[in-house]
């Protein structure tokens, strides 16, 4: 008896190119990297998707208060509604002295140097920072600095003088740091020229108008420049949200 072997060869499947197989990896480790990245800076995208939709029902909100609006007149001239007539008689009410009206017109400035930026909603302490000739050491400082807030450049002058009052804050940080301002710049792309800044320092109120925005490389250290005819403010934090690859920079000027 004889047996031989025959193979089917016309059932075998045809393997896939060599290119496909690559780029079935590469997606794979693009998905990992992406939702590993998401999720440690979890914070930082938590803060951008809800900025993104509260901006997004304030805006439909306005859109349809508008069409209401328009649309009110001609339901007013369908509908005439009868009015009554009622006088209401107001007394003037005047403070018991001349104290009380004093305090009741007085601007509460915060006791701390603090950070207020209206369009993100953003409300934190200013750090100062000592300075050091030692890069290393100044990074230590400022890095100790940011756990605790909005950090002061060593380099900046004080609002209200010609010069940069130089601040920096993270965009996002390690989610195990100690720190609860690691995201404090999250939204601070969100921020658009013609917003105003405002900043308390020593018991003053100063006010700044954004003039620019734009992206520099890490590499660029004309954003420390002091100039010596004007009173600029400097909003520094890394970009995109979760790198340091780059730094988008605010440049705001002294209006009040």
């Amino acid at each position: 008896m004889h047996n031989q072997s025959q193979f089917a060869f016309g059932k075998l499947k045809r393997r896939r190119p060599l290119w496909v197989d690559m780029m079935i990896f590469v997606g794979i480790v693009f998905m990992v990297w992406g939702a590993t990245h998401i999720f440690m800076n979890r914070s930082a995208f938590s803060q951008i998707a809800e900025f993104k939709y509260e901006t997004l029902k304030a805006s439909l909100f306005t859109e349809e208060a508008a069409a209401i609006e328009a649309v009110q007149p001609k339901l007013e001239k369908l509908q005439p509604v009868k009015r009554n007539r009622v006088s209401l008689t107001t007394k003037n009410l005047k403070p018991k002295n001349q104290a009380k009206e004093v305090f009741s017109r007085m601007a509460i400035y915060p006791s701390d140097n603090r950070l207020y930026i209206p369009r993100i909603k953003k409300n934190v302490p200013l750090i100062s920072v000592p300075g050091h000739q030692n890069w290393n050491q100044l990074e230590q400082f400022i890095q100790a600095g940011l756990q605790d807030g909005v950090v002061v450049h060593p380099v900046s002058h004080a609002p209200g003088n010609y010069g940069n009052f130089f601040l920096t804050g993270h965009s996002s940080y390690y989610d195990w740091d100690p720190g609860r301002f690691k995201d404090v710049f999250a939204l601070l792309h969100e921020v658009e020229v013609g917003d105003t800044v405002e900043v308390y320092w020593e018991g003053k109120k100063y006010e700044y108008l954004i003039r620019l925005s734009e992206i520099v490389p890490p590499t660029a250290v004309e954003v420390l420049n002091q100039p010596k005819d004007r009173s600029i403010m400097t909003l520094m934090t890394c970009t995109p949200v979760g790198t340091n690859k780059n730094r988008l920079i605010l440049t705001a000027e002294l209006q009040n």
